[in-house]
C-alpha cells in the first residue's frame, strides 16, 4: 500500500511538472488594416506541415475578432520549444484565403515578420519560445 501511494505521488507530481511547463503565449499583431472578419493564428512546431499548410498538425490556434491597428490573442497550451505562427485577416470570415492569382486579397503574416513578399521557409519564420518571450508580428496586405 504505501508503494501504490509513493508511486501515486510520483505520477501526481509528474504530471503538474509537465502542465506547469505548458504556457499560453501572448500574441500581439500590429498592421490590421480595417475592422471586421477575423484574425487567425495558428502555430506550428514542424518543418514540413509549416511549409506545407498541413493545418492539422498546427500545435495551437485562435481565433480572434479583426479591429484595425493592434490586436491581440492567446495562443494556449505551448510548452518552451520551436514554433512558426502563421496569421491570416479572414476579411470576410469565411475561412478561406481569397487570392487574385499569385496575390492574397486578405491580410497575412508570420513570426520574425517573415514573408512579406513571397511564402517564408520554417527556419525564417520560427523562433524560440521560452515561455515568456511573446511575439509580436505585422499583418501583410497587397498593394490595392
Amino acid at each position: 500500500m504505501k508503494l501504490t501511494h509513493i508511486l501515486s505521488s510520483a505520477l501526481f507530481a509528474s504530471t503538474l511538472s509537465a502542465t506547469a511547463a505548458m504556457a499560453d503565449m501572448e500574441i500581439t499583431i500590429d498592421g490590421v488594416d480595417a475592422s471586421g472578419g477575423a484574425i487567425h493564428v495558428l502555430a506550428f512546431n514542424d518543418q514540413r506541415a509549416f511549409e506545407n499548410n498541413m493545418f492539422a498538425k498546427m500545435v495551437s490556434y485562435v481565433k480572434i475578432p479583426a479591429n484595425e491597428g493592434t490586436v491581440t490573442g492567446t495562443l494556449p497550451g505551448l510548452e518552451a520549444g520551436t514554433y512558426a505562427i502563421m496569421l491570416h485577416h479572414d476579411a470576410n470570415d469565411n475561412g478561406q484565403m481569397e487570392m487574385k492569382g499569385p496575390v492574397p486579397e486578405e491580410g497575412w503574416g508570420y513570426s520574425n515578420n517573415a514573408g512579406t513578399v513571397g511564402i517564408p521557409t520554417y527556419a525564417e519564420a520560427s523562433f524560440e519560445y521560452t515561455g515568456d518571450n511573446n511575439p509580436t508580428m505585422k499583418m501583410n496586405y497587397a498593394p490595392k
